[in-house]
């Protein structure tokens, strides 16, 4: 049986620059993110070292900057008439559907859910991506890792902004309202919910994922192949760092603005930067397993504390290795979420948002989950 290769061969760089070829590199950072964030909130950690892996969320956040520069650059095949529309379809059915769920299990046991609570205010808030103050003080929708996906929304709104001003510079329009809005409302966080929550460096890393996607793209094909090893040493060096400035470092990045956005978000636009170089190298990974892992990671995002709380619920009591945060416990957790998210994304995510994008997402084909082309 023949063995697969790690990478792919070479891809031309025009090619690249289409929004129809899917980047698989791209999809391993994203799997890599999303499992870091899964072993965080396990709760697990090695000996000396700290819970690691939130810093998943700011890999998120460059990866959706760069992803949104490749869809929406002039210069490239894309059409981002239906862009909007079409990022609604990705994030909105799969978070409807949790969050509704996570809503109903809370009004029916409403003493499993800790500070969420089953209310009608509540539900509308998170259904609609506006942030408020949980009953633990935490600004947080019912789904509580939809944390995130307020910013995503967010950015994807000022993006659509910026195709109503300029379809050439939508994406620098884009980032101009990000950053505006984020400096305007930090001085002003201690007053005000909505400031607190967009005042947070976090956002920024968004438009570090703009410019590494310039910045790859400024690198001609050949002048990539030069650099695959260098690449390739710096994205491994800035994913073991993030484990590292979270595990081992003394952190900084709770209380000084901008520390975050410098402690995991610049080595988060290297990991990128350097994933997008080989890929244009030609090293664009075939390992179609991590490739699967990244293509369920909203899911597994989604999902994932829910499937790991059951486990703990149900079993740890009775069974001790079963804790989540022991070693077997946030082993076995992780196993079942990734389980559970590749049933969810195989058999409803991916057919739901290729369904939904024929019917109202435009005739471009999406590569959100399509077979990358080969030479």
């Amino acid at each position: 049986m023949p063995v697969q290769p790690v990478f792919s061969f070479p891809v031309p760089n025009s090619d690249l620059m289409k929004t129809t070829v899917k980047l698989n590199n791209i999809q391993v950072l994203r799997a890599f993110a999303a499992l870091a964030v899964v072993v965080f909130h396990t709760g697990f950690a090695f000996p000396h070292m700290r819970s690691f892996g939130s810093f998943g969320v700011d890999v998120f956040f460059v990866i959706s900057g760069y992803i949104m520069a490749r869809i929406l650059d002039p210069t490239s095949d894309s059409s981002s008439d239906f862009f909007f529309r079409r990022r609604i379809i990705r994030i909105v059915p799969p978070y409807w559907f949790f969050t509704i769920l996570l809503f109903l299990v809370a009004l029916r046991a409403p003493q499993l859910m800790g500070a969420t609570r089953a209310t009608g205010v509540d539900l509308f808030k998170s259904l609609f991506f506006i942030p408020f103050t949980k009953g633990s003080g935490v600004i947080q929708p019912l789904l509580f890792v939809g944390w995130s996906l307020n910013y995503e929304m967010f950015f994807y709104l000022a993006l659509a902004i910026g195709l109503l001003a300029s379809k050439k510079n939508a994406v620098w329009i884009g980032g101009a309202i990000v950053l505006v809005t984020n400096l305007i409302c930090w001085p002003l966080a201690a007053d005000n919910v909505y400031a607190q929550f967009y005042g947070r460096d976090i956002v920024l890393d968004f438009l570090l994922g703009i410019l590494a996607y310039f910045a790859s793209r400024s690198v001609s094909s050949q002048r990539a192949r030069s650099l695959r090893v260098p690449a390739l040493a710096v994205c491994v060096t800035c994913a073991l760092f993030l484990i590292a400035a979270q595990g081992i470092l003394r952190p900084f990045a709770d209380y000084f603005y901008l520390m975050r956005v410098i402690e995991l978000g610049v080595p988060s636009f290297f990991l990128v930067f350097s994933a997008s170089l080989l890929a244009q190298s030609g090293w664009d990974t075939n390992l179609t397993w991590l490739v699967l892992i990244g293509d369920a990671s909203y899911i597994l995002y989604l999902i994932h504390p829910y499937c790991e709380y059951s486990l703990d619920r149900l079993f740890a009591g009775h069974i001790h290795w079963l804790k989540r945060d022991s070693a077997t416990g946030a082993l076995v957790g992780v196993s079942f979420s990734l389980i559970a998210a590749l049933l969810v994304h195989i058999y409803a995510e991916r057919p739901t948002v290729r369904y939904l994008n024929s019917r109202f997402g435009g005739k471009r084909k999406s590569a959100e989950f399509s077979t990358p082309v080969t030479p």
